[in-house]
């Protein structure tokens, strides 16, 4: 029998190394496995702790491969892994089991969801697993404030910290192979270096943040404010506004001012003095213009407008007297005045309107798709490189070139890259398809009613008539380039 294997940790293992809980239940599976004549072929490391499905992104692989029938089994620890979320959640997860006939295997049993007595036994034991998880969260939400007043309250250890404790209370301990870039942050910022530059240094000296490659802009500045840095406990620094609440599209998370912040002594050490932390926030405040972030939309192209090198969604920030559009990753793609995208985006969109209702309406389709076959072609060269990188390092550790940690540093880097092309190559295809299915006559009215109405609409009316028609944009622009050099490539959702 081929299967995977899911390894999370629990919250019954907190306090526990994350690495440590997950080789044990590695171990322990092996030996169950070799046991049972069963054939572990692949191995999801979940290390991420949320309670939504679509904060796993290890649990969104294994739905995929499972929907693909690539095993005929998973095994993990107990249900509860699997399925321990939001009701919802929980459903899409058995459901996905049930259709492709793969089986969840634990130590204790074997689950067959197209067995009645089997599907109504999980869906049994999710319930009782999510009710435990609620009891839980209760209990934790009541102990928080007696935390945050004690001044031991943790949840992630920031940057710079590992988690401990103290007389049997959680708090934190320095660890110097971050602290070490913490510090340097801190006096470089009051030197007189801007946050940009100090990410490219840090990064340029091999520090990594703990939940992206590289660190930009905006993890330098959360660090630098951040009162944890001088033995202070934070809350609150954060407000959620929900999906619709104000027209937006999506949550919002809305930083909140420092005045609304609820700050008392930690039990954990300080990194950066007093004097140098009070010296660096008396610069930022003479530097940073706050947040007018409200929950509603800013921009007609929130959420549209990708950068074409990393990813990302573009950013509308207003620097130079003006609005600009930019990448939020330090040393990406060029930024363009806003303006100029917009005029250009609504332009595209006039453009291809006037194409699809020409005679030869078919011309933008057989456009479009040599655009297509290009930017997979440079996608494709890209994931060949990369997938080299990646050899190379299995290479350079096998001939002792490179030790472990070294290994485990750039290791990442490749496969994060690697997940980003394949994601692009999918997005490229999808809209290739999309493509192919889309009707020009009504991709065309659409079109008209978006631009009749787009002069007299509101900024947020703006945003949602865009995203009405449009999937997403790419945009591309190199460094030290003339205003009006940048590109945009247009994906139309389909009708």
């Amino acid at each position: 029998m081929d299967a995977a294997q899911y390894l999370r940790k629990s919250r019954m293992e907190e306090g526990m190394e994350t690495e440590e809980v997950l080789a044990k239940h590695r171990k322990a599976l092996a030996d169950f496995a070799a046991r049972n004549n069963i054939h572990i072929i692949e191995t999801y490391y979940e290390v991420v702790s949320g309670e939504s499905l679509y904060a796993r992104p290890e649990m969104l692989r294994l739905l995929r491969d499972v929907e693909n029938g690539d095993y005929d089994a998973v095994l993990c620890m107990d249900l509860d892994r699997l399925s321990r979320g939001r009701m919802r959640d929980q459903g899409v997860i058995l459901d996905t089991f049930k259709d492709s006939g793969t089986l969840i295997i634990t130590p204790e049993k074997t689950y067959d969801l197209a067995d009645e007595l089997d599907d109504e036994l999980a869906e049994f034991k999710t319930f009782i697993s999510r009710r435990e998880y609620k009891i839980i969260n209760k209990r934790l939400r009541r102990g928080l404030q007696q935390s945050i007043q004690d001044g031991c309250y943790v949840a992630n250890a920031p940057y710079g910290y590992k988690k401990t404790t103290v007389d049997k209370k959680p708090t934190l301990e320095i660890y110097e192979p971050e602290a070490k870039f913490v510090r340097m942050m801190y006096q470089m910022y009051a030197d007189g270096y801007g946050c940009v530059s100090i990410a490219r240094q840090v990064n340029l000296l091999g520090a990594r943040p703990h939940r992206s490659a590289e660190f930009s802009r905006n993890s330098v500045a959360m660090i630098l404010r951040n009162p944890t840095y001088i033995g202070k406990v934070v809350w609150n620094q954060k407000s959620h506004i929900k999906k619709g609440a104000h027209g937006n599209a999506k949550h919002v998370t809305i930083y909140n001012p420092r005045e609304k912040w609820t700050i008392t002594d930690g039990l954990h050490p300080a990194i950066v003095e007093k004097e140098l932390y009070d010296q660096v926030q008396e610069i930022m405040a003479g530097r940073y213009r706050p947040s007018k972030q409200d929950g509603t939309v800013k921009s007609a192209l929130a959420g549209l407008v990708r950068c074409s090198n990393c990813g990302r969604n573009m950013q509308k920030l207003n620097m130079n007297g003006g609005p600009y559009l930019l990448c939020v990753k330090a040393g990406c793609c060029a930024s363009t005045k806003y303006d100029l995208v917009e005029a250009r985006l609504l332009q595209h969109l006039r453009e291809l309107l006037d194409e699809l209702t020409s005679a030869k309406g078919s011309a933008p389709k057989a456009g479009r798709e040599a655009d297509y076959k290009d930017m997979l072609a440079s996608v494709r060269r890209e994931q060949k490189a990369a997938e080299g990188q990646k050899a190379r390092l299995y290479e350079l550790l096998e001939l002792g070139e490179y030790d472990l940690p070294t290994f485990r540093e750039r290791m990442p880097v490749v496969k994060e890259k690697l997940a980003r092309l394949e994601a692009k190559e999918e997005e490229i295809l999808a809209a290739m398809d999309r493509d192919k299915r889309t009707d020009p006559q009504a991709q065309a009215r659409k079109i008209a009613a978006v631009l009749d109405a787009y002069d007299t609409a509101d900024i947020p009316q703006r945003n949602a008539l865009l995203h009405s028609v449009i999937d997403y944009v790419v945009y591309t622009k190199e460094k030290k380039t003339k205003p009006t050099d940048f590109t945009l490539q247009t994906f139309l959702k389909p009708n």
